[in-house]
């Protein structure tokens, strides 16, 4: 009789009780395993060391096998498999982004789209702002007229800054405090700009400048367009952040109360009206769920058994790691300064994309549109942007793609991107049009872009 036969022979309970039940039996997914000899047994893998593999068998015992008995395939499955994973799957899996990551000390912002533009609420110096979420915008950008309306201090006009359209004259501004949430930025040095150049006579902007890549950076910002928020760290803004540390994140959540007074933890237990939370330093408070303001009252009454499977065994999975879990494909996109790029294709050819959240709609560099045989129109349309306007021609493009993500038969514009001569190794913009197709996700810790695009009813 074969080690793994005998193995199977002694095997024990494993998950308790609660495992055996058919509905628990029914929820498991069983793989098969080979041993070296060829046999095969339907099981799953619930536990390993640096030389055995732990079986959950079909009748509810386990058995503990020499990973070295096993064939190669069962091997390089042993050796790539996750206990966390496994939790999350088995126990986690009805969590949605946005509560994995306010598990893990995030805070979620709301979006407000506008056309294809998400415009985020802010405080200038205690006075309200909105904020375009732009990671095309290298650093971040203001609107001379909300720098003076919020008390910012303008220098001089010999700066420069450069868009889709053209550049424009820009000064320092000095802001004392920029808050979103609870994150804070303290003396920061933003360059200011009229952003209404070329814009057609009593046009109110709906916006008081861009959110850029340096504090989407800094603040480790995900960005979720299926759940409309984008997710930043206050502990890493310029504030006494506290809390305990799990490979690299933070293990509380943000709790706000109706008067104004912020607690971090995570939930031990609750009541249906008493929350009790365990502090970043230890200590255990009682809240009741009357006194907290409606999102975390909301969340207190959902919260479930899930939540604190996560903390205690699926904390340490990565960002990355919970997406996949989620069947998001993944790239590791290009850092060029704060600028991001991510390889694709244009009609059926391999090029690099720039990924530009303040896009509304995808932009094609002309030349490159040109070169990778799209349908070019005549130069009679306009863009918008940062230096006012500049000419554009409607294309019809045969086909986007990002991984599986693709993109038939669609009409875009394309403009001259490289009108200051600095040479160009990207096709265009990856805009916002295509990202919230695409459900993206986009995070600056891991620098990952997540796909999963939903197919349109035809």
């Amino acid at each position: 009789m074969n080690r793994l036969k005998i193995t199977l022979a002694s095997a024990t309970l494993i998950f308790g009780a609660g495992m055996s039940s058919a509905q628990s039996q029914a929820e498991i997914n069983y793989r098969e395993f080979t041993n070296s000899e060829g046999r095969s047994i339907k099981a799953v893998l619930v536990d390993k060391s640096a030389t055995k593999a732990v079986f959950l068998l079909r009748n509810g015992k386990r058995a503990s096998v020499d990973v070295s008995t096993l064939d190669k395939d069962a091997q390089e499955f042993v050796r790539g498999w996750s206990k966390a994973k496994a939790f999350f799957l088995q126990r986690c899996k009805g969590l949605s982004v946005g509560e994995l990551l306010t598990l893990r000390g995030y805070e979620a912002i709301p979006i407000k789209f506008e056309g294809n533009s998400m415009l985020i609420d802010a405080k200038i110096n205690g006075k309200p702002a909105k904020f375009i979420v732009d990671t095309g915008a290298g650093s971040s950008l203001f609107h001379t007229g909300a720098a003076k309306r919020t008390g910012c201090p303008l220098g001089e006009f010999t700066e420069k800054v450069y868009g889709v359209s053209g550049e424009a004259p820009a000064a320092w501004s000095e802001v004392a405090q920029l808050s979103i949430g609870e994150s804070v930025l303290k003396n920061r040095r933003i360059l200011a700009t009229d952003m209404t150049k070329d814009r057609h006579k009593g046009v109110k902007l709906r916006d008081d400048g861009l959110f850029g890549a340096d504090f989407l950076s800094d603040l480790d910002a995900v960005i979720s367009y299926r759940e409309r928020r984008i997710y930043l760290r206050p502990d890493k803004s310029d504030i006494d952040g506290s809390g305990e540390v799990v490979d690299g994140e933070q293990s509380f959540r943000i709790f706000k109360t109706k008067d104004k007074k912020v607690y971090r933890g995570h939930i031990v237990k609750k009541t249906a009206t008493v929350v009790t939370l365990k502090g970043t330093n230890g200590k255990v408070l009682q809240l009741p769920v009357s006194r907290l303001i409606a999102a975390d009252a909301n969340y207190v009454l959902q919260w479930s058994q899930e939540g604190a499977v996560f903390l205690q065994h699926c904390r340490s999975l990565s960002i990355q790691e919970l997406l996949e879990l989620r069947r998001y494909q993944h790239f590791q996109y290009k850092r060029r300064g704060n600028h991001i790029f991510v390889d694709g294709k244009l009609n059926g050819n391999s090029v690099t994309w720039m990924i530009d959240t303040g896009a509304d709609n995808s932009l094609l560099h002309l030349k490159a549109a040109k070169d990778n045989n799209v349908e070019v129109g005549p130069m009679d349309k306009k863009v918008y942007g940062i230096g006012g306007s500049a000419p554009a021609a409607g294309c019809m493009v045969q086909s986007v793609s990002m991984g599986n993500a693709r993109f038939n038969k669609r009409k875009l514009l394309a403009t001259d991107l490289d009108r200051f001569k600095r040479g160009l190794d990207y096709v265009g913009l990856f805009g916002a049009d295509f990202l919230r197709e695409c459900n993206a996700v986009i995070t600056y810790r891991e620098q990952r872009i997540f796909l999963k695009q939903v197919l349109k009813a035809r």
